[in-house]
């Protein structure tokens, strides 16, 4: 397996919960304030359909979506030079980036905690580097967060450490909305885009072939009327 970044200066023990926020609190604030705009976004996308399609989106799709966004708009700022806290890089041995702060710590974006679910996950959740290909055997860590009331707005968000005896701690929430409030006045392009604001009407398709009219494949039936008459039934008896 290949080595997933080789920073100088690599820590031989886990760090403390601490050290860990301390190291963390710029690029956690980040990495929050991405998640903010992600789920924003989820929230417009959806806002589209139904309200039964989108009970079952969420279930479905929101968590990966989400997180998908959060990362990918992770590996954008953290690969743009001058842009963001020294020290904090992005590697994707597996296509899903992650962030290595120093060589210390090694934290994954995850909708839920890891669970030990396949040999990756759990190598993650074991603290085990070596499985995983990590030089200097960091510190797994992993940012998740939880929802408001309402089931539409992040209201917590969480840097923890599995199987490490040190307690999750809180990303500041005020500080994280002041962050993605500057980046969207700046129009920062690791930001998710906005939707215009009214979609063009659907065009028509073509026909397959000329002269043929295009028609559903579903056909549906309507059920057979029942008579009101009580002297239906009895005649056909």
């Amino acid at each position: 397996m290949a080595v997933l970044f080789t920073d100088p200066g690599p820590s031989s023990r886990a760090v403390s919960r601490k050290e860990a926020s301390r190291l963390l609190r710029q690029v956690s604030t980040g990495v929050g304030a991405l998640l903010l705009a992600a789920v924003d976004d989820w929230n417009v996308l959806s806002e589209r359909h139904g309200a039964h399609l989108r009970t079952q989106l969420h279930a479905l799709g929101r968590g990966s979506y989400v997180a998908a966004i959060t990362a990918a708009a992770t590996d954008v700022w953290l690969s743009t030079h001058g842009m963001h806290p020294p020290g904090h890089v992005v590697s994707k041995p597996h296509r899903w980036p992650t962030i290595s702060s120093r060589g210390k710590t090694y934290m994954a974006i995850h909708h839920n905690e890891a669970e030990p679910t396949n040999p990756t996950r759990a190598a993650f959740c074991n603290q085990d580097s070596e499985t995983l290909g990590l030089v200097g055997d960091p510190t797994h860590c992993e940012l998740t967060w939880e929802y408001d009331h309402t089931d539409s707005h992040v209201r917590w968000i969480w840097v923890s450490a599995p199987n490490i005896d040190w307690d999750r701690f809180e990303v500041p929430m005020a500080k994280v909305q002041a962050q993605l409030a500057t980046w969207r006045k700046r129009k920062m392009r690791w930001l998710p885009g906005t939707l215009p604001a009214e979609l063009g009407p659907l065009t028509s398709l073509p026909a397959r072939e000329q002269h043929q009219r295009l028609r559903p494949g579903i056909d549906v039936k309507a059920p057979p009327q029942q008579s009101k008459d009580p002297g239906d039934s009895r005649d056909a008896q």
